[in-house]
């Protein structure tokens, strides 16, 4: 079946509360500059695929490559041969560090189209369900203590399995923000603590590390190091102060070869549009069930695309032991896909029918959608 038509958008949409990093020192992002990919082929079946990174105009910028590079190779071609199509996006972006955001949103419209067309949801398509719904933990981003606080206990509250806060700050600032969180929630909930690599040294991120972990339960310490210092992180494993997680570090399978080799990291935290998409993120769940490493799923706050490519992956892994983080569309003001993302009790559905089994809301794709 040929493919006759992709739409590349360009949209931005905006978010409930802006993001504080406090790793980088920018400036809050209040709104995600993301794609969607829209696919139709002769028949009129389309699939829907979404660019995802949080990267601010980084988006747009993969937009434009994605019309100007990928599409017009793309179209007439046959739309049931998705190996090959995937190996021509690969050998168009030879290599590009972005390469596997632009191939996720690619593969995720084929595999959406490929439901529809043969009236199946997509985790049939990677081997059936394993579980009927994904746990789901739930992210705070930097404030004040009071503030992370009651956003901790707003996530408990609503079902959320477990809590992650982001470190990185001056130390004082992080213990305060640990130790009121910790004291909100009890000790029953370990705390997820991801640094963004933002301690500069084993020395430097042992000392944080172990004065976080003096206030609170650790679940994990989520890439404390710069990603490519694996030897730091295998360091501090030994130390055994609370498992390691790579994050940074690990993106495509062979990242995740690499980390294992280097014995980098307790934890495993994979994301489709980072790893190549649903199939190649796939890969590297059942390389670390091999190992008896844990993964979850991170996020990049996507959209209602995104996150149902994550719903369908999330019933079909057969290795699910952590709650994933994959709640994207509730940072946004509005829904980008009907029906709605299904996220109740802290656990996310995916949505019947074929495919994703989600449309696109046309009204908020063009409130969202802006020019090149």
């Amino acid at each position: 079946m040929k493919i006759e038509r992709i739409d590349v958008y360009a949209v931005r949409g905006p978010r409930r509360e802006a993001v504080r990093s406090g790793t980088t020192g920018a400036t809050p992002v209040t709104a995600s500059e993301f794609g969607v990919i829209r696919l139709v082929t002769a028949d009129g079946c389309e699939g829907l695929g979404e660019i995802s990174i949080t990267y601010p105009r980084i988006g747009f910028t993969l937009c434009h490559a994605a019309r100007r590079l990928i599409v017009p190779r793309l179209l007439g071609q046959d739309a049931t041969r998705l190996p090959e199509l995937l190996a021509l996006i690969d050998t168009i972006l030879a290599g590009e560090l972005s390469a596997p955001y632009l191939r996720a949103a690619f593969e995720i419209a084929l595999l959406d189209w490929t439901g529809r067309q043969h009236g199946v949801p997509v985790w049939r398509l990677l081997g059936g369900k394993a579980r009927e719904r994904v746990p789901l933990a739930w992210g705070i981003y930097q404030n004040p203590p009071d503030e992370m606080a009651r956003a901790a206990e707003e996530g408990l509250a609503a079902g959320f399995h477990a809590i992650k806060l982001k470190v990185g700050r001056a130390l004082a600032d992080d213990v305060a923000a640990v130790r009121a969180v910790a004291a909100a929630i009890g000790p029953g909930i370990p705390l997820r603590l991801d640094a963004n690599q933002a301690w500069t040294s084993v020395p430097a991120a042992s000392h944080a590390m172990r004065a976080l972990a003096a206030e609170a339960r650790v679940a994990w310490f989520e890439q404390p190091l710069a990603r490519t210092n694996l030897q730091g992180m295998r360091l501090l494993r030994q130390q055994a102060i609370a498992p390691v997680m790579a994050d940074e570090s690990l993106q495509t399978l062979h990242d995740a070869y690499e980390v294992a080799r280097a014995e980098a990291a307790d934890v495993f935290n994979v994301y489709i549009c980072e790893a190549g998409g649903i199939q190649a993120a796939a890969q590297i769940f059942a390389f670390a069930a091999a190992l008896g490493i844990p993964c979850i799923l991170g996020s990049q706050a996507e959209m209602g695309i995104g996150t149902a490519a994550a719903a369908h992956l999330g019933v079909a892994v057969p290795n699910l032991t952590e709650a994933w983080e994959t709640f994207g569309p509730l940072r946004y003001v509005k829904e980008l896909v009907r029906p709605a993302t299904r996220i109740e009790h802290g656990y996310l559905h995916p949505a019947g029918g074929p495919g994703l089994g989600v449309t696109l809301d046309e009204d908020v794709l063009a409130e969202w959608t802006v020019g090149e």
